[in-house]
Parts: structure tokens; C-alpha cells; sequence
């Protein structure tokens, strides 16, 4: 099965969030809820503090935690391209996935009674030739492809920082490019 996956260069990244945006416009995601999620991160003290961005939907896992624990399958990985996908139909809204993705991608859609998350844009990725996200990001931050590639196109991307969780919990199917400080372990969120 082929892996497809996400790159991120946080060196690139404004924090504009237009990528946050287009998902959300594309999926007509309900207020307050994203697929994707742009967040923020500070490290340092005056006068060195520093800011970083890190721009995040489902990592479309090699081993998905939300489609181990989904009892219907409506949470499933796509045999061609390996992303996780979910069945609107099959799904019962119990959100055992929700509790189960250590990357909190699934978002529950309450006027629907289900949950739903980034589909990496299989519906549209072969017309447009890119993910909507992708296809936003005016600093091109975001590369959507096969994984092994843009692992071998981004030699010094990575998988593990420490603001995102252990990727041993789910082996994710993203890299990220990043400067030095954001390795440090007293990072802070900065929530606006």
C-alpha cells in the first residue's frame, strides 16, 4: 500500500492560517470546529523569545489509532493511497476516535451526530492536483505526496518535536521542517 503523507516547513509559515481557512470553507466545517488547525507556539524569554507555527490536520497515521478503535469501521484506511478516511454512512457518532487520536483530528459534527476530519482531499486531490490546504498556503508551507518522498526532498524535516505528541502512538505521516528552537521542551501555546 502506497503512504501518502504531509510536509510542513515551519520555517515558511506566517501564521496567516489561510490553509485553516480554505479547509474549512471546502468542508463547510461548523463554527468554532477545523480540520485543520494552525496553532502557535512561543519559546524563550524576552528579549530571545521566539515564535513558531505549526499547521496540522489528521496526519493520516501508518498505524491510526481513531480506525483501531472505531467499533462500525466508518474510520478506515484507503487501500490506494493509505489515508485515513471515514464513512459518513457506517458512522454512529460514539466519538471513540475522537478519544483515541493522541492529535485530537476528529472534530464531532453535533447537528449531524457525527464525527468527520481531514480527508487529506481524496473527492477533489486528482482534479486539483493538490490538497485544498496545499493549494492555499501562499508561502508554500504545506506538500501533500507520497511520504517517502517528501521524506527524501526534506532530508532534515522530522517527525517528533515537542509540542506535538509521542509519534510512536501512531507513527504519523507527517514531517516537519523546523529551526533549532523549536526542539526546546519549555515551549508555551499561545492561544489567540
Amino acid at each position: 500500500m502506497t503512504r501518502k503523507g504531509f510536509y510542513f516547513d515551519s520555517t515558511k509559515c506566517v501564521y496567516c492560517k489561510t490553509c485553516q481557512v480554505a479547509c474549512k470553507k471546502k468542508f463547510d466545517v461548523p463554527k468554532l470546529l477545523s480540520y485543520r488547525v494552525v496553532s502557535g507556539y512561543e519559546v524563550g524569554e524576552y528579549p530571545q523569545a521566539r515564535f513558531y507555527a505549526i499547521s496540522a490536520a489528521c496526519n493520516h497515521c501508518e498505524n491510526p489509532a481513531c480506525v483501531r478503535s472505531c467499533p462500525t469501521r466508518a474510520m478506515y484506511k484507503d487501500e490506494q493511497d493509505g489515508t485515513v478516511q471515514h464513512d459518513d454512512d457506517v458512522c454512529i457518532g460514539c466519538q471513540a476516535c475522537i478519544m483515541a487520536c493522541p492529535y485530537g483530528a476528529p472534530v464531532y459534527l453535533e447537528e449531524r451526530g457525527i464525527v468527520n476530519k481531514c480527508n487529506a482531499c481524496i473527492d477533489t486531490r486528482e482534479e486539483d492536483g493538490s490538497t485544498t490546504c496545499e493549494a492555499a498556503c501562499g508561502m508554500r508551507a504545506i506538500e501533500f505526496g507520497d511520504f517517502d518522498e517528501l521524506a527524501a526532498r526534506h532530508p532534515d524535516a522530522v517527525v517528533e518535536i515537542p509540542c506535538r505528541p509521542d509519534p510512536s502512538l501512531a507513527h504519523p505521516s507527517m514531517i516537519i521542517e523546523c529551526r533549532d528552537y523549536v526542539y526546546d521542551d519549555a515551549y508555551r501555546d499561545m492561544a489567540y
